[in-house]
């Protein structure tokens, strides 16, 4: 017990002495959260915002890898042929990457990373009940891939990112875009 309790603590220290940042995030999506598709002679249009904000915590472990934590929040919306008014909802996106950072002497440093992805749909109004358009599943888990740059500065990182994130089931039952593609800049401090 003893030897597990200081192998804890010594992890823990090793833990603490690695570099933590916070940062803020802002992208611009490749497509929609859901897609435009005809099905039993109802259209679905997405009529989604084209930009994505949220945080992130990054920790700096050894062997030139981070862990990153974000919470990314973007507009769902969609109208149905069938309905006079669209149906809304705010898409969350919690993605935990392990990414690698290139060993580089200058400001610039690339990066990649893997990673698993959960999202999470809230304040859902107009929804359609069931069948195509009907919320199925609040927390559809996927992969998610990225590679980008940090510029490192004197106060602040500005990091650039291409993200691509796949869900493994639909959230709205035949209309989400499992497949999705992010560009992202953050501020790190």
């Amino acid at each position: 017990m003893k030897r597990i309790f200081l192998v804890g603590l010594l992890t823990a220290a090793a833990a603490c002495a690695q570099g933590l940042s916070v940062g803020v995030y802002a992208g611009a999506p490749f497509t929609d959260v859901e897609q435009n598709t005809t099905v039993s002679g109802i259209s679905y249009v997405a009529k989604s915002p084209k930009f994505l904000v949220g945080g992130g915590l990054q920790l700096n472990l050894p062997v030139h890898l981070r862990l990153e934590l974000d919470v990314l929040a973007r507009g769902a919306t969609y109208r149905a042929s069938n309905q006079t008014v669209d149906t809304n909802a705010t898409e969350w996106r919690f993605p935990l990457i392990l990414q690698y950072r290139f060993a580089t002497k200058g400001v610039i440093q690339p990066f990649i990373g893997a990673g698993a992805s959960f999202e999470h749909f809230y304040q859902i109004k107009n929804a359609v009940t069931s069948g195509t358009g009907s919320f199925a599943s609040n927390s559809p888990g996927g992969m998610v891939i990225d590679g980008g740059l940090d510029f490192k500065l004197k106060l602040i990182r500005i990091s650039t990112e291409l993200r691509y994130t796949r869900q493994f089931n639909d959230a709205v039952v035949s209309l989400s875009q499992l497949n999705q593609a992010d560009v992202l800049v953050g501020l790190h401090f």
